[in-house]
């Protein structure tokens, strides 16, 4: 098992799993190269929030805040999961009125069409949710829709260890800090691709829009 503890936020992942728990820089912030967090920080008053990236697969480097450049790379025993953080703003708000983590996703949960772009035999799901006074989204992808029986209770596995804490809203970061990304890998990583990421609406938020097209949220 390893374990990855950051930002408020705390993962244990199976052995063969390869994890990447992370705050993408905001303007005057220096990113952890360790990381694989590449581009540009974000803009002037523009605020960013946790991200959590774990597969089965080696993370590529550069990956999208909802890892695009890594779903293509799904084999079909393979899954992602990807926790991303939205402003504390968004709580309360009609989308994320859901409380408490979804821990037990049931293979029905999961549908081709959650894909933004179709990738054959693949299918994922999402969830918004609030927990701890935080607001999230979990985006689940499994590399075959005909084996979603046994793939989903891996990615259940891992939701079953997920804990999420309050944080201070000032813990955000400062500038001229630099990010304190936690990161477990069991495999090498691998140069990126270029998957766009899924497509959500989510509740107005000063992180990066989710309908972007820089391959940062869904």
């Amino acid at each position: 098992m390893t374990e990855l503890v950051a930002h408020g936020i705390e993962v244990s992942l199976p052995t063969g799993w390869e994890g990447r728990l992370f705050r993408r820089p905001v303007a005057g912030e220096v990113a952890s190269a360790a990381a694989g967090i590449e581009g540009a920080p974000a803009a002037p008053l523009e605020t960013t929030n946790a991200v959590l990236h774990a597969s089965t697969i080696a993370l590529p480097l550069g990956a999208g805040d909802f890892a695009s450049g890594a779903v293509d790379k799904l084999g079909n025993d393979d899954v992602l999961v990807v926790l991303f953080e939205y402003d504390r703003s968004s709580v309360g708000t009609p989308l994320f009125q859901s409380a408490g983590i979804p821990r037990q996703l049931a293979s029905d949960d999961f549908s081709p069409n959650v894909m933004q772009r179709a990738i054959r035999g693949q299918a994922g799901v999402q969830r918004f949710f609030n927990e701890q006074g935080r607001a999230f989204c979990l985006y689940a992808v499994i590399g075959s829709y005909a084996r979603r029986d046994d793939l989903v209770k891996r990615v259940n596995e891992v939701l079953a260890t997920l804990t999420i804490e309050p944080v201070d809203a000032s813990a955000t970061g400062a500038p001229g800090a630099t990010t304190a990304p936690a990161i477990g890998t069991s495999a090498p990583t691998t140069t990126p691709a270029t998957t766009p990421a899924p497509t959500t609406t989510p509740a107005p938020t000063t992180t990066r829009p989710p309908t972007g097209s820089g391959g940062n949220a869904p």
